[in-house]
């Protein structure tokens, strides 16, 4: 399953490589300030990030009401693409901050504001190579190695006609993702029909190829 935003998908946090950045530049003789200023505020920004501060923690709330805000001013549909520990209609915890507990998702946010209006579809696949790196086979108590097991290329289970009302791990393919620690880059899940309508699996993902 996929998240975001806020680092390299997957591979080194933004905030290192906008500080390694900000040393090059700041090496150039005659450099104008106003440049090493706007390096710093780069630097500043990918630090405080999601990726940069290991949680996405208070955000939901802004992230929907930018949302909301927009519908209300336009009333057009929106469809909101993130990561699934952002898009899920209910509260998540991460297997990499486990000591942070439960938070509100924007997602779940979205769910109290707009109620069965607002649909959460989570998107995730078995193994693959996604350009950048190898994604092996989920761990065995991962709803992703379960869907996977059914050896279809592709599904999609309903949670509205046929729910999964029980506590799930899914994989999560953050913006600091690293395959080594795998079995630990999960999210997790108190009731899988309550945090998403629809669960799209992909058995094997491969590189996108340009045209």
């Amino acid at each position: 399953m996929f998240n975001g935003p806020g680092g390299v998908h997957p591979g080194r946090p933004f905030h290192e490589h906008a500080r390694d950045a900000a040393t090059v530049i700041a090496s150039i003789a005659g450099l104008d300030e106003n440049v090493r200023a706007r390096m710093a505020l780069i630097e500043d920004f990918h630090r405080h990030s999601v990726a940069g501060r290991g949680s996405y923690a208070g955000e939901a709330e802004v992230w929907a009401a930018a949302i909301i805000g927009h519908y209300q001013r336009t009333g057009n549909r929106t469809v909101y693409w993130d990561g699934i520990a952002h898009v899920s209609a209910g509260a998540t915890g991460l297997g990499l901050a486990a000591d942070q507990g439960v938070k509100s998702s924007v997602g779940s946010v979205l769910r109290q504001h707009f109620g069965r209006d607002y649909a959460s579809v989570a998107i995730g696949f078995h193994h693959g190579n996604v350009g950048v790196a190898e994604i092996p086979a989920p761990a065995p108590d991962f709803l992703d190695a379960k869907l996977g097991a059914r050896g279809e290329a592709a599904l999609w289970p309903d949670m509205r006609a046929d729910p999964i009302s029980e506590p799930v791990k899914m994989r999560v393919i953050s913006g600091v993702y690293d395959p080594v620690r795998d079995a630990d880059e999960h999210l997790a899940i108190r009731n899988l029909a309550e945090a998403f309508d629809v669960v799209a699996h992909i058995r094997e993902v491969t590189p996108v190829s340009w045209l």
